[in-house]
């Protein structure tokens, strides 16, 4: 009789009622933690697409534990197709979900604007040829990276570069170099990728630019031509 006495008193019920909620509690977080056990890898550009999973969009790029069964996955980016994707993750299982987004009719040229460069080379890691791994086994982009690659690649041809051999031409001893060109793509000017940034000294010297780049086996049309003097004495006066 004493020990019913005891259960009756309402600050002992209330103990025990909040311990069983605690304890419920408990074991609640331990199942799911141990349901959730499986991990997804998100392997996607752009680099700053909208990643929704299962509606969620507060993810990007990495590492997640995610529950077993089956997931919807969006990625979006204005001005770029998006993907939906139903996948199923089984139980203690890593999945990489590696995938791009393009632009209407297999259209790349996102990818060859300055801001966008780095999701051009996470584009290359994933998506190059030999080198696909994408889970939607979506293959269009090889061929623009193929050809963007070979168009990146102009100042390892071209045969002034990067400094001028020599002082430019008309200073009496000999030199012949007027320009040199190279890679322009960290000048605040340049608005795409293959930015060509040309030093110069004289003048009429851009019909000779593209020709050394024509005869190198490229298209101008290809690039984004910045012109500088060079800073030092202008020796074509």
């Amino acid at each position: 009789m004493n020990n019913m006495g005891f259960f009756k008193n309402k600050w002992v019920r209330l103990i025990l009622a909040i311990d069983a909620v605690m304890i419920l509690a408990i074991i609640g977080m331990v199942i799911l933690d141990n349901a959730k056990n499986s991990v997804i890898y998100l392997n996607v550009t752009p680099v700053d697409a909208i990643i929704s999973i299962d509606g969620r969009t507060e993810v990007t790029n990495g590492m997640y534990a995610i529950m077993p069964g089956t997931h919807e996955i969006t990625i979006a980016r204005e001005g770029l197709e998006s993907k939906t994707f139903t996948i199923d993750i089984a139980p203690d299982y890593v999945v990489e979900f590696t995938t791009f987004l393009k632009g209407e009719g297999d259209n790349f040229d996102f990818y060859k604007l300055i801001p966008n460069y780095n999701s051009y080379l996470k584009l290359v890691e994933i998506a190059s040829v030999g080198n696909n791994r994408t889970t939607d086994e979506d293959f269009s982009a090889e061929p623009f990276i193929v050809d963007f690659e070979r168009v990146l690649s102009i100042t390892d041809d071209l045969p002034i570069k990067g400094w001028v051999y020599g002082a430019p031409a008309g200073t009496g001893n000999g030199a012949t170099a007027m320009f040199a060109i190279q890679n322009g793509i960290n000048m605040k000017e340049c608005e795409i990728i293959s930015c060509l940034l040309v030093n110069y000294d004289g003048t009429d010297f851009e019909e000779e630019v593209i020709k050394s780049i024509e005869d190198a086996g490229y298209d101008p049309l290809d690039y984004q031509i910045i012109y500088k003097r060079f800073k030092h004495r202008d020796w074509s006066n």
